[in-house]
């Protein structure tokens, strides 16, 4: 069992995500918030304690971003992960922007063999 597995359908099984070097699960809330014509800050609180996952990966190869990438191009998939109770829960979710550095590469084609310094969040659906 990996720490962080995902599905993309409602039905099937799981399969890893690259195990991360750092793991922060948790809440936040949708809001809706704005300064009234009077000067007033309206907090308008649409949803309270939306699941998200923000994950640190050291080093990555091709097809681990490659991985990554096919998922932040989903609309939403269902991850599976320890919350911050121990519990495992799957949440259905979308991938927030993903970003690292290009570490290695090919200077004769290009292509990038290592990915380092990789930082992606699952923010509940």
């Amino acid at each position: 069992m990996a720490l962080l597995e995902y599905r993309l359908g409602t039905s099937g099984a799981f399969s890893p995500l690259p195990t991360p070097a750092e793991y922060y699960p948790s809440y936040t809330h949708l809001e809706n918030s704005y300064v009234s014509a009077k000067g007033y800050f309206i907090r308008d609180i649409i949803r309270r304690n939306r699941a998200k996952v923000t994950c640190g990966w050291k080093a990555l190869d091709t097809s681990q971003m490659a991985l990554l990438q096919s998922l932040y191009d989903k609309s939403s998939f269902y991850l599976k992960y320890t919350d911050n109770y121990g519990n495992r829960v799957i949440k259905k979710v979308y991938a927030g922007p993903l970003d690292g550095k290009a570490k290695f590469m090919d200077k004769t084609t290009y292509k990038i063999s290592l990915t380092t310094d990789i930082s992606m969040n699952f923010i509940e659906y």
